[in-house]
């Protein structure tokens, strides 16, 4: 690509090879030149309930920039040590990291010669680049509007344990409803799936001691609260309790949920690796304090107001 060639010759080469059905192996251009375009995308099926907003939005991205994404697949368990080691046996450019399973130092010891990128991790280390979204400003904005419509006792449905975005949402919440002199009236665990979710749903609505307002930590969960109080109970959404979920996914916005949410910018995520690896190209420009994502609440139609 970089050497001259006459442009004559240069066609009959061309013609060549589509006579042919010739076409390069990157792959394999890769080895020989100790260098790649190939960047792993590493999550686990919690994150494929996102896959039409962040999964295809980093992924255009990726191929918009002239790299290929490979996707890597891992159970809600897999924490990756194993799985890493035994897939990526070929040169790479980037290692990005969604799976709320796989922590810092097992991506590190997979691939020692890149820095991962994590997405919604704790920005604690040096040795990644971090992308997060302001999770707690979103929740902050929702407290507050929460507040003003007369909510006072709010549920939480929780994703995983292990999930640092579950628990950054659950503190969050836990803190901003303490100053207003709200009450968390109840905790459940969905394990950030439907199913999960919808067998979750009595605890939050047990003995009678419906909360105000339930605030799911991702959108899938907030569906099967509503579907659950739809379908089991007598309880409406949102004249008897509100709900609210977080990611504002392609869903929230169908009539059947019209939820009202805390929506992340995907597009900007994205955009933001690509920045990334774009950056560590130049070797004069490697230094990269990534950005702060936006969360910002979105109304529709799932809150209601209480009368105080």
């Amino acid at each position: 690509q970089t050497a001259y060639i006459a442009p004559e010759t240069k066609a009959k080469v061309l013609k060549a090879a589509a006579e042919l059905n010739y076409s390069p192996d990157s792959l394999a251009s890769s080895l020989a030149k100790g260098r790649s375009n190939i960047v792993v995308v590493v999550l686990n099926q919690v994150d494929a309930i996102r896959g039409p907003s962040l999964h295809s939005a980093l992924i255009r991205s990726l191929q918009e920039s002239g790299r290929l994404p490979v996707v890597l697949n891992l159970s809600p368990t897999d924490d990756g040590a194993s799985s890493l080691k035994r897939h990526l046996t070929f040169p790479v450019e980037g290692l990005i990291v969604m799976s709320d399973s796989v922590s810092v130092d097992v991506a590190r010891h997979a691939v020692p010669y890149v820095r991962p990128i994590m997405l919604n991790f704790e920005r604690t280390r040096a040795d990644v680049d971090s992308i997060v979204a302001n999770d707690a400003a979103g929740i902050a904005e929702l407290v507050q509007y929460l507040w003003e419509t007369g909510h006072r006792s709010i549920g939480f449905m929780a994703g995983r344990s292990s999930s640092i975005s579950s628990k950054i949402r659950r503190d969050a919440l836990a803190l901003e409803i303490a100053r207003r002199g709200m009450h968390l009236a109840v905790e459940a665990s969905g394990e950030f799936t439907y199913d999960q979710a919808f067998e979750a749903a009595p605890a939050l609505v047990a003995d009678g001691n419906l909360p105000d307002a339930i605030f799911c930590a991702n959108d899938v969960m907030a569906f099967a609260v509503m579907d659950y109080l739809r379908l089991k109970t007598r309880h409406r959404v949102p004249e008897d309790v509100s709900i609210v979920g977080f990611d504002d996914i392609f869903m929230a916005r169908w009539p059947i949920y019209n939820l009202s949410t805390i929506r992340q910018d995907f597009d900007s995520m994205a955009a933001a690796v690509t920045a990334i690896l774009e950056r560590r190209r130049d070797p004069q420009d490697r230094k990269f304090d990534p950005p702060t994502m936006v969360a910002e609440l979105v109304l529709r139609g799932t809150i209601g107001r209480r009368a105080r």
